[in-house]
């Protein structure tokens, strides 16, 4: 979370978590709506910040995460050469599993690699 101070006015914005804390801390309440954007936000693979001005929730802002074009066929051509492909992100579960989706990149229950049979 981050933010600044001015003119008498604590403006807070960072992960819905943090600032929903920040709030509290003030003396607020956050609104069931804003969790629910928070939600809808991340679940489309967005990374949702929120923004406070002290104890009052103000909105969140959607920032979206673009998968560069050709990744999914580079992932393709990875796993066909038997490399499994992993994410590795510090987003919210819910936008990581989005992009993740998008990119093709790995699945929510990973499978271990075949290993050949015995002959």
């Amino acid at each position: 979370m981050s933010g600044a101070d001015l003119d008498g006015r604590r403006i807070r914005k960072g992960a819905s978590d943090a600032v929903a804390t920040w709030v509290r801390e003030q003396g607020g309440m956050v609104p069931a709506q804003l969790t629910r954007m928070v939600e809808e936000i991340a679940r489309s693979g967005g990374t949702p910040l929120v923004v406070a001005d002290g104890a009052r929730a103000l909105g969140v802002v959607h920032l979206k995460d673009i998968v560069k074009g050709g990744m999914r066929e580079r992932f393709d051509e990875l796993r066909r050469m038997g490399i499994r492909t992993v994410m590795v992100t510090g987003d919210n579960p819910l936008t990581a599993a989005s992009i993740a989706g998008e990119a093709a990149s790995t699945t929510s229950s990973p499978r271990r690699p075949r290993r050949p049979s015995s002959p």
